[in-house]
């Protein structure tokens, strides 16, 4: 019979490491490698029964909540369906329920993790529907099936915290406290490692690109290829692909690190600089020797562009090396337009629109400017289009659409309807309007 601790000594153990963990002061999570600015981390230890989120500022890593939480009722790592235990390792929350769709025993708010993630599944690990929620009941601790239960003040609170699909979900058994300084070098390593991946797929071969992988773990390389025969044309029309990484976060739990980031494809005209992001990748990585090995490759999530695409990098890449700006048509200005505002690329976002634009009382500077400070505000930004309807005269045409607008801080839907303007062969936005559903 296994021995319940009174919930009271829980949440004492959980001030005392707090405490603890405030007055280190230099001592950071030894899981929190890097984590991109104005994201958060979830970071969740079973033996004190407390789940902490540390925010990335400009001056550094800092905690920025803490809650009493409620994990499985069996001690240990999760390995199958049934056996009650909370999984520890690297996760991502895939979804967000609220109430209404929700039993009770879930409470006011409920966000399914990834688990089983590769890993899990190459070492034979299963079950499933690991969440993070709330609940109707008094919280106890080691209270579970296996998920982390909050009391529903708390889940609400947390939810402002997380980003689907981005925010990474850390469980632990005990939290590990290290150096910063050992923090950054670990970083600058994987980050040179990240760089020289890149650039295998750039310029490299064949086996240079393999050459990043473990022997016991071959990529799916089908579309390599179709990409050599896209890179030598962009070479001949002087349209260099190149492979971008932004919003980097890495993250460790026991030998293994995890790298997530957005990946980007671009080409290198100055004068016409184009961007595409493809979406959120992830790695699973070894140490092996003097460098690291990537054991797993997975892609989190697509850009919405490319959610039906096999291969969106190839995607990607057949519409860069086709493009003409002399003759961009409507509907891959629109796109454009979508993807720059959702990677918060302001400089891209601007090039789109027309000098004489005007919406709301203002120009362009200040329509510009006012959406820059929005992307500094948000932590991130997603906007979608459906169902477009365009009406193309000359010159000139109207394009409406349904529009899903989703921030950090709130979403909304409605139609929008855009007036673009054709100069030089490329089209630009000359007047935009909105009407909230």
């Amino acid at each position: 019979m296994m021995f319940k601790v009174p919930f009271a000594v829980y949440l004492l153990v959980a001030v005392l490491v707090l405490s603890q963990s405030q007055a280190v002061g230099s001592d950071l999570p030894n899981s929190i490698i890097l984590l991109p600015e104005n994201e958060n981390a979830i970071l969740v230890e079973k033996q004190s029964q407390t789940i902490y989120v540390y925010s990335q500022e400009k001056k550094g890593l800092s905690l920025a909540f803490s809650a009493a939480c409620s994990t499985g009722e069996i001690f240990g790592d999760k390995n199958k369906a049934g056996d009650k235990k909370t999984p520890e390792g690297i996760y991502f929350l895939t979804d967000e329920y609220e109430d209404r769709y929700l039993t009770p025993i879930y409470g006011k708010k409920a966000f399914p993790s990834d688990y089983p993630n590769f890993y899990d599944q190459r070492l034979g690990k299963n079950g499933s529907a690991i969440w993070i929620h709330g609940t109707d009941k008094a919280l106890k601790p080691m209270d579970s099936n296996g998920c982390i239960a909050l009391e529903n003040d708390n889940i609400l609170s947390l939810a402002d915290y997380i980003r689907l699909d981005s925010t990474p979900l850390i469980i632990v058994e005990k939290i590990v406290k290290t150096d910063s300084n050992l923090q950054a070098d670990l970083e600058k390593r994987v980050r040179s490692f990240l760089d020289n991946w890149s650039q295998s797929i750039e310029a490299g071969s064949y086996h240079q690109y393999l050459d990043f992988y473990s022997d016991e773990y071959v990529p799916n390389i089908s579309w390599w290829e179709t990409w050599l025969g896209l890179r030598k044309k962009s070479m001949g029309d002087k349209v260099l692909l190149k492979i971008q990484t932004a919003n980097v976060g890495i993250y460790a739990h026991n030998l293994t690190i995890v790298v997530l980031f957005d990946l980007i494809l671009s080409h290198g005209n100055e004068k016409d600089k184009e961007k595409i992001l493809i979406g959120k990748r992830k790695f699973f990585v070894e140490e092996s020797g003097q460098t690291y090995k990537i054991i797993g490759d997975t892609l989190q999530k697509k850009s919405h562009a490319y959610k039906t695409a096999d291969f969106p990098l190839i995607a990607a890449a057949q519409k860069l090396v086709n493009y003409n700006p002399g003759q961009a048509s409507v509907m891959e200005t629109l796109q454009r337009w979508l993807t720059a505002w959702s990677s918060k690329d302001m400089d891209a976002y601007a090039g789109i629109y027309a000098a004489n634009f005007s919406s709301d009382g203002l120009g362009k500077k200040a329509w510009v400017n006012r959406k820059r400070q929005l992307a500094k505000k948000y932590n991130y930004i997603t906007v979608t289009g459906e169902d477009f309807k365009i009406i193309e005269k000359k010159d000139r045409c109207d394009v409406y659409f349904f529009q899903n607008y989703e921030s950090s801080s709130f979403s909304t839907q409605g139609t929008k309807h855009l007036k673009l303007v054709r100069k030089g062969g490329l089209w630009k936005i000359s007047r935009e309007s909105w009407k909230e559903k």
